[in-house]
């Protein structure tokens, strides 16, 4: 898992000599709208064109924080609308296992034979003469001397009826009876694929929180390392003062205090750059929860989160039985299996019921009724490999979606390692920079003391100076990264809710302090 190391865009040590000072701390998640969120994701909301005020700034809690982001991200409004899609095709499969009432209406105007006499039939209203009976009679004659000749003559009147045209209103009732099993298979799918969506919502929320969590914790690292930097500031320019009175004594040269003032500009640069990154990271959190542009906010807490309890191996097994992507990968297996068991139901034979009730008329209106019932079997006996090439395809999913929670679990297991060492890690060395701050102020103010008294170059304090810098920023960055770990790892576990989050006020706007039983450590 890649480390969330702070840029080493911000060093502290002016006289550039020592090693790279890696204290940035907060580049961190300053992007964390981009690095986190994909481009897709919500974009700030625009300003009206009338709005020249600025709002007053509010406070801004981590819990305020998340349940904005949970009301007006389009992630988890894509992810309700899978929800929403999967309670449709329950409600179709349930509907299609009840009887079914169908009305129709239409209109034929024909002058085929068979067509007309049927549509007369349907009305009623046909007649001995639909059948050619006068000319008969007539070709017959008035003894029936003809008959030979006039049964032998085509009837006109019912091989050529002329135009003819016929309203008909129909009721139609189809019951269901037996199909296979395939609607059953096919609403256990449905109610499948509903179960997966709800776990797929409940990993996008976690997802959303984590996002929220590190972008809040960002600002949190920030804020504490503009206090670092602001702490850098003050001793160049105590550095300067001094080298300034020393030189005017004769004690050091006047490089001493050329380099003094240069080194006293370059934090100063430094420090602006820090409160820019500050403002880079309110500005990825304002993306993640929708907040305009125009709205100035400060936050108002320190986020706390506890190390899950038990070995790393309980970790991991509690993951594959509680994370919800991977939860939601069981759900869409039980899916396929329906779909498997649906495909397979066109082997067997159906059968349904059905009433109709028919209305015929040359006009319109609701006259001449009839009925009809009846019952249909049908079993499809050949189909040249039709039906087969559909099981197929359905076992090909159900493979598919069992090779996908392999995968996921594999990583899964990856990733809990990673965040579970990762944490260990980032809780060991809080307490090994506490230490480090502790012995580089005690440095510092022995070297400076030597540099008064003519003891220690101007080079040696200003290294001195940057270790101590150094050690502060970068225990910035170990509590930032317990937090950013800890929160991968509840992520991960599935425990990632508003309730495992833990907060204390912010005294200070420069404070920052690592979770409940680490290093404790705040930028006055």
């Amino acid at each position: 898992m890649p480390s969330h190391e702070i840029p080493s865009n911000i060093p502290i040590n002016a006289t550039q000599i020592s090693r790279t000072v890696r204290v940035s701390a907060v580049t961190l998640m300053i992007l964390a709208g981009v690095g986190l969120l994909p481009a897709e994701a919500t974009t700030l909301p625009p300003l009206a064109a009338n709005d020249l005020s600025t709002p007053s700034t509010i406070n801004l809690g981590i819990q305020q924080a998340i349940e904005q982001a949970l009301t007006q991200n389009p992630m988890l409004q894509q992810s309700q609308a899978m929800i929403d899609q999967a309670k449709g095709a329950i409600q179709e499969a349930n509907g299609n296992r009840l009887p079914q009432l169908d009305l129709s209406f239409g209109a034929m105007a024909s002058n085929n034979a068979l067509n007309v006499f049927g549509m007369k039939l349907n009305q009623g209203t046909a007649n001995f003469n639909d059948f050619g009976v006068q000319q008969f009679f007539t070709q017959a004659g008035p003894t029936f001397g003809n008959l030979a000749g006039a049964s032998a003559v085509p009837p006109d009147a019912l091989n050529h009826p002329g135009w003819d045209h016929n309203f008909q209103t129909s009721l139609k009732l189809s019951i269901p009876i037996y199909n296979g099993g395939k609607i059953r298979g096919l609403r256990d799918q449905a109610q499948a694929l509903l179960q997966a969506a709800q776990s797929g919502d409940v990993a996008a929320k976690q997802q959303l929180m984590q996002q929220v969590i590190s972008a809040y914790a960002a600002i949190d690292a920030a804020q504490a390392f503009v206090g670092v930097t602001r702490q850098a500031v003050d001793a160049a320019n105590s550095y300067l003062n001094l080298s300034d009175k020393l030189y005017k004594q004769g004690v050091v040269s006047k490089s001493d205090s050329l380099k003094s003032e240069v080194n006293a500009g370059d934090i100063e640069l430094r420090h602006q750059e820090a409160i820019n990154q500050l403002s880079n990271a309110k500005d990825g959190l304002r993306i993640l929860i929708g907040m305009p542009s125009n709205q100035p906010f400060k936050i108002n807490e320190l986020i706390n989160l506890s190390k899950p309890k038990g070995t790393l191996e309980e970790a991991r097994s509690f993951a594959m039985q509680n994370n919800p992507q991977i939860v939601a990968l069981t759900q869409q297996i039980d899916a396929a299996r329906s779909g498997v068991s649906s495909a397979r139901s066109v082997y067997k034979p159906q059968f349904n019921l059905m009433a109709q009730q028919d209305w015929n008329s040359r006009t319109l209106g609701l006259k001449n009724d009839s009925y009809t019932v009846g019952g249909v079997f049908s079993w499809k006996i050949l189909d040249f490999g039709a039906r087969s090439g559909q099981v197929e395809r359905a076992v090909a999913d159900l493979s598919g979606a069992q090779s996908r929670q392999l995968m996921a679990i594999n990583t899964l297991l990856a990733q809990v390692g990673a965040s579970w060492r990762a944490a260990e890690l980032a809780d060991y060395r809080l307490r090994v920079k506490k230490l480090a701050i502790t012995q580089s102020e005690e440095a510092a103010r022995l070297e400076k003391l030597r540099y008064e008294q003519g003891l220690s170059t101007l080079t040696n304090l200003l290294q001195t100076q940057a270790e101590l810098d150094k050690s502060r920023a970068e225990l910035v960055q170990a509590q930032y990264e317990l937090i950013v770990q800890r929160t991968n790892l509840l992520l991960a576990l599935g425990e990632l809710e508003p309730a495992a989050i833990q907060t204390q006020p912010l005294i200070s706007q420069t404070q920052f302090t690592a979770p409940k039983g680490s290093t404790h450590y705040a930028h006055p």
